[in-house]
Protein backbone atom coordinates (compact mmCIF):
# COMPACT_ATOMS: atom_id res chain seq x y z
CA UNK A 1 0.00 0.00 0.00
CA UNK A 2 2.73 2.50 0.97
CA UNK A 3 4.49 1.41 -2.42
CA UNK A 4 1.39 2.47 -4.01
CA UNK A 5 0.95 5.49 -2.71
CA UNK A 6 4.56 6.77 -3.22
CA UNK A 7 4.25 5.77 -6.80
CA UNK A 8 1.15 7.63 -7.14
CA UNK A 9 3.13 10.85 -5.86
CA UNK A 10 5.66 10.42 -8.00
CA UNK A 11 3.27 9.98 -10.97
CA UNK A 12 1.39 13.38 -10.00
CA UNK A 13 4.69 14.96 -9.21
CA UNK A 14 5.93 14.15 -12.12
CA UNK A 15 2.89 15.44 -14.11
CA UNK A 16 2.82 18.42 -12.47
CA UNK A 17 6.80 19.08 -13.39
CA UNK A 18 5.96 18.15 -17.06
CA UNK A 19 2.78 20.27 -17.21
CA UNK A 20 4.82 23.62 -16.55
CA UNK A 21 7.09 22.49 -18.72
CA UNK A 22 4.32 22.45 -21.15
CA UNK A 23 2.78 25.60 -20.09
CA UNK A 24 5.70 27.71 -20.12
CA UNK A 25 6.39 26.30 -23.45
CA UNK A 26 2.88 27.33 -24.83
CA UNK A 27 3.69 30.80 -23.21
CA UNK A 28 6.29 32.05 -25.26
CA UNK A 29 8.09 35.74 -24.09
CA UNK A 30 7.10 38.81 -26.38
CA UNK A 31 9.22 38.74 -29.63
CA UNK A 32 10.96 41.82 -29.83
CA UNK A 33 10.33 43.81 -33.12
CA UNK A 34 13.57 43.55 -35.58
CA UNK A 35 15.65 46.58 -35.36
CA UNK A 36 14.67 48.66 -38.87
CA UNK A 37 17.92 50.33 -40.91
CA UNK A 38 16.49 54.26 -40.92
CA UNK A 39 17.64 56.11 -44.48
CA UNK A 40 20.69 55.58 -46.06
CA UNK A 41 22.62 58.71 -45.52
CA UNK A 42 23.85 60.35 -48.68
CA UNK A 43 26.72 63.54 -49.12
CA UNK A 44 26.72 64.32 -52.36
CA UNK A 45 29.56 66.43 -53.04
CA UNK A 46 29.47 69.43 -55.88
CA UNK A 47 31.86 71.87 -57.55
CA UNK A 48 34.19 72.31 -60.21
CA UNK A 49 31.13 72.11 -62.85
CA UNK A 50 28.08 73.89 -63.05
CA UNK A 51 24.46 72.22 -63.17
CA UNK A 52 21.51 72.73 -62.85
CA UNK A 53 20.89 73.47 -58.43
CA UNK A 54 17.28 73.94 -59.38
CA UNK A 55 16.11 70.59 -60.41
CA UNK A 56 19.21 68.59 -59.31
CA UNK A 57 17.09 67.19 -56.54
CA UNK A 58 15.14 65.75 -59.12
CA UNK A 59 18.11 63.19 -59.96
CA UNK A 60 18.02 61.55 -56.68
CA UNK A 61 14.89 62.71 -54.63
CA UNK A 62 11.65 60.89 -54.03
CA UNK A 63 12.95 57.31 -52.03
CA UNK A 64 11.76 57.01 -48.79
CA UNK A 65 15.35 54.79 -48.06
CA UNK A 66 17.28 57.60 -49.31
CA UNK A 67 18.08 60.48 -47.92
CA UNK A 68 20.72 62.80 -49.77
CA UNK A 69 22.50 65.86 -48.61
CA UNK A 70 24.28 68.45 -51.01
CA UNK A 71 27.58 69.00 -49.08
CA UNK A 72 27.92 72.90 -48.64
CA UNK A 73 31.64 73.99 -49.48
CA UNK A 74 31.36 73.94 -53.25
CA UNK A 75 34.63 75.69 -53.67
CA UNK A 76 36.48 73.09 -51.36
CA UNK A 77 34.06 70.38 -51.23
CA UNK A 78 37.15 67.90 -50.05
CA UNK A 79 37.08 69.13 -47.27
CA UNK A 80 34.39 66.92 -45.70
CA UNK A 81 37.30 64.72 -45.68
CA UNK A 82 39.33 66.78 -42.82
CA UNK A 83 37.81 64.86 -39.61
CA UNK A 84 35.89 61.71 -40.30
CA UNK A 85 36.03 60.73 -36.87
CA UNK A 86 32.60 60.84 -36.36
CA UNK A 87 31.30 60.97 -40.18
CA UNK A 88 27.55 60.31 -40.41
CA UNK A 89 27.05 59.19 -43.78
CA UNK A 90 26.86 56.24 -45.30
CA UNK A 91 27.28 56.70 -49.04
CA UNK A 92 29.43 59.83 -50.69
CA UNK A 93 28.21 60.25 -53.91
CA UNK A 94 30.90 62.60 -55.86
CA UNK A 95 29.26 65.13 -58.80
CA UNK A 96 32.49 67.39 -58.39
CA UNK A 97 34.78 67.73 -61.55
CA UNK A 98 38.02 68.71 -59.34
CA UNK A 99 41.69 67.67 -58.11
CA UNK A 100 43.48 68.97 -55.50
CA UNK A 101 42.52 66.56 -52.25
CA UNK A 102 45.28 66.74 -49.88
CA UNK A 103 47.42 63.73 -48.89
CA UNK A 104 45.71 63.82 -45.22
CA UNK A 105 42.15 63.99 -47.18
CA UNK A 106 42.64 61.02 -49.38
CA UNK A 107 43.87 58.59 -46.82
CA UNK A 108 40.83 59.59 -44.81
CA UNK A 109 38.22 59.26 -47.58
CA UNK A 110 40.01 55.93 -48.05
CA UNK A 111 39.68 55.08 -45.01
CA UNK A 112 35.94 55.16 -44.72
CA UNK A 113 35.73 53.30 -47.87
CA UNK A 114 37.83 50.36 -45.91
CA UNK A 115 35.29 50.67 -43.34
CA UNK A 116 31.99 50.17 -45.27
CA UNK A 117 31.25 53.67 -46.61
CA UNK A 118 29.98 53.26 -50.10
CA UNK A 119 31.02 55.48 -53.11
CA UNK A 120 28.84 56.64 -56.24
CA UNK A 121 31.22 58.18 -58.98
CA UNK A 122 28.58 60.08 -61.48
CA UNK A 123 29.04 61.44 -64.50
CA UNK A 124 31.66 64.58 -64.57
CA UNK A 125 33.14 63.32 -61.13
CA UNK A 126 34.65 60.34 -63.54
CA UNK A 127 37.51 63.82 -64.57
CA UNK A 128 38.02 64.04 -60.99
CA UNK A 129 41.55 63.62 -59.53
CA UNK A 130 43.66 64.08 -62.31
CA UNK A 131 46.57 64.66 -60.61
CA UNK A 132 46.26 60.92 -58.54
CA UNK A 133 46.89 58.21 -59.96
CA UNK A 134 46.23 55.71 -57.26
CA UNK A 135 42.34 56.80 -57.94
CA UNK A 136 42.65 55.54 -61.54
CA UNK A 137 42.03 52.22 -60.26
CA UNK A 138 39.33 53.08 -57.18
CA UNK A 139 37.37 54.30 -60.02
CA UNK A 140 37.73 51.74 -63.04
CA UNK A 141 37.73 54.99 -65.42
CA UNK A 142 38.70 57.84 -66.01
CA UNK A 143 37.92 61.18 -68.18
CA UNK A 144 41.38 62.87 -69.07
CA UNK A 145 41.09 66.54 -69.56
CA UNK A 146 43.81 67.25 -72.38
CA UNK A 147 46.86 64.70 -72.65
CA UNK A 148 48.29 62.88 -69.52
CA UNK A 149 50.84 60.51 -69.01
CA UNK A 150 50.56 57.41 -66.80
CA UNK A 151 53.69 55.57 -66.46
CA UNK A 152 55.05 55.04 -69.92
CA UNK A 153 51.71 55.70 -71.50
CA UNK A 154 50.24 58.95 -72.83
CA UNK A 155 46.52 58.94 -72.52
CA UNK A 156 44.97 61.16 -75.45
CA UNK A 157 42.40 63.89 -73.95
CA UNK A 158 38.65 62.53 -73.53
CA UNK A 159 35.66 64.35 -75.33
CA UNK A 160 32.12 64.35 -75.09
CA UNK A 161 28.78 64.90 -77.48
CA UNK A 162 25.59 66.28 -75.18
CA UNK A 163 22.29 66.69 -76.42
CA UNK A 164 21.96 62.96 -77.83
CA UNK A 165 18.79 60.48 -77.91
CA UNK A 166 20.58 56.97 -76.48
CA UNK A 167 19.23 53.38 -76.36
CA UNK A 168 21.08 51.84 -73.06
CA UNK A 169 21.74 48.29 -72.77
CA UNK A 170 21.70 46.39 -69.19
CA UNK A 171 24.51 44.27 -69.61
CA UNK A 172 24.31 41.93 -66.56
CA UNK A 173 20.38 41.73 -65.53
CA UNK A 174 21.70 39.26 -62.59
CA UNK A 175 23.42 42.00 -60.49
CA UNK A 176 21.73 43.40 -57.52
CA UNK A 177 22.27 47.15 -59.29
CA UNK A 178 20.45 46.54 -62.39
CA UNK A 179 18.14 43.23 -61.39
CA UNK A 180 14.51 43.98 -62.76
CA UNK A 181 15.94 46.74 -65.15
CA UNK A 182 15.27 46.50 -68.99
CA UNK A 183 16.85 48.49 -71.78
CA UNK A 184 15.89 52.23 -72.09
CA UNK A 185 16.17 55.38 -73.95
CA UNK A 186 17.28 58.54 -72.33
CA UNK A 187 18.29 61.63 -74.21
CA UNK A 188 21.53 62.70 -72.23
CA UNK A 189 25.28 63.83 -72.85
CA UNK A 190 27.50 60.91 -73.79
CA UNK A 191 31.71 60.66 -72.94
CA UNK A 192 34.00 58.88 -75.20
CA UNK A 193 38.32 58.04 -75.10
CA UNK A 194 37.88 57.59 -71.67
CA UNK A 195 40.40 55.35 -69.84
CA UNK A 196 38.69 52.13 -68.48
CA UNK A 197 40.56 49.43 -66.37
CA UNK A 198 40.56 45.97 -67.46
CA UNK A 199 38.70 44.17 -64.60
CA UNK A 200 35.71 46.39 -64.79
CA UNK A 201 32.58 44.88 -64.25
CA UNK A 202 30.46 46.84 -66.91
CA UNK A 203 26.70 46.52 -66.00
CA UNK A 204 25.19 48.92 -68.31
CA UNK A 205 26.66 49.93 -72.08
CA UNK A 206 25.90 52.09 -75.11
CA UNK A 207 26.52 51.30 -78.86
CA UNK A 208 26.15 54.84 -79.83
CA UNK A 209 29.20 55.84 -82.03
CA UNK A 210 29.85 59.43 -80.41
CA UNK A 211 29.88 57.02 -76.84
CA UNK A 212 32.47 54.99 -75.12
CA UNK A 213 30.44 51.30 -74.52
CA UNK A 214 30.86 51.67 -70.86
CA UNK A 215 28.48 53.58 -69.08
CA UNK A 216 27.53 52.35 -65.40
CA UNK A 217 30.49 49.57 -64.09
CA UNK A 218 31.46 48.37 -60.89
CA UNK A 219 35.43 48.42 -60.66
CA UNK A 220 37.49 45.85 -58.56
CA UNK A 221 38.17 47.30 -55.40
CA UNK A 222 38.39 44.58 -53.15
CA UNK A 223 36.97 45.46 -49.48
CA UNK A 224 35.33 48.55 -50.93
CA UNK A 225 32.14 49.33 -52.25
CA UNK A 226 32.53 51.80 -55.70
CA UNK A 227 30.08 52.05 -58.37
CA UNK A 228 30.64 54.66 -61.51
CA UNK A 229 27.82 55.60 -63.90
CA UNK A 230 28.63 57.89 -66.59
CA UNK A 231 25.03 59.55 -67.81
CA UNK A 232 23.17 62.37 -65.86
CA UNK A 233 24.18 65.32 -67.58
CA UNK A 234 20.87 67.74 -66.96
CA UNK A 235 16.90 67.66 -65.81
CA UNK A 236 16.10 65.71 -68.82
CA UNK A 237 18.43 62.91 -68.13
CA UNK A 238 17.59 63.11 -63.82
CA UNK A 239 13.98 62.70 -64.48
CA UNK A 240 14.42 59.34 -66.88
CA UNK A 241 13.03 56.29 -64.76
CA UNK A 242 15.64 54.32 -65.91
CA UNK A 243 18.13 56.87 -65.00
CA UNK A 244 16.88 57.20 -61.52
CA UNK A 245 16.39 53.88 -60.88
CA UNK A 246 19.91 53.27 -61.71
CA UNK A 247 21.43 55.46 -59.61
CA UNK A 248 19.01 54.80 -56.24
CA UNK A 249 19.99 50.67 -57.24
CA UNK A 250 23.71 52.23 -57.27
CA UNK A 251 23.21 53.97 -54.02
CA UNK A 252 21.40 51.25 -52.03
CA UNK A 253 23.94 48.73 -53.22
CA UNK A 254 27.49 50.64 -52.49
CA UNK A 255 25.32 51.42 -49.04
CA UNK A 256 24.98 47.43 -48.50
CA UNK A 257 21.62 47.38 -48.40
CA UNK A 258 21.12 44.97 -51.67
CA UNK A 259 23.14 42.17 -52.86
CA UNK A 260 25.83 40.34 -51.17
CA UNK A 261 26.46 43.27 -49.22
CA UNK A 262 23.22 43.15 -47.55
CA UNK A 263 23.66 39.78 -45.35
CA UNK A 264 23.99 41.42 -42.05
CA UNK A 265 21.33 44.13 -42.87
CA UNK A 266 17.86 44.81 -43.40
CA UNK A 267 17.01 44.73 -47.31
CA UNK A 268 16.61 48.38 -48.55
CA UNK A 269 12.79 49.49 -49.09
CA UNK A 270 11.35 49.22 -52.64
Amino acid sequence: MDRTIAIVAAAVMLAGLLGGALWAAEDPKPVEPEAKAGPIRVAILVGGHGYDKKNFDKAWSGHDDIACEVYKDARKPFTLFDNVGEFKYDVILMYTLMSGMTDQQKENMLALLKKGVGLVMWHHSLANWQDWPEADQLVGGKYWIGRRKRGDKVMPSSGFREGLDLKMHIEDADHPITKGMKDFEIHDEVYNRQWFAKDIHVLVTCDHPASDKPIAWIPKTPGMRVFAYQGGHDAKAWVNPGQRRLLAQGIRWVAGRIGDQAATQPAAAK
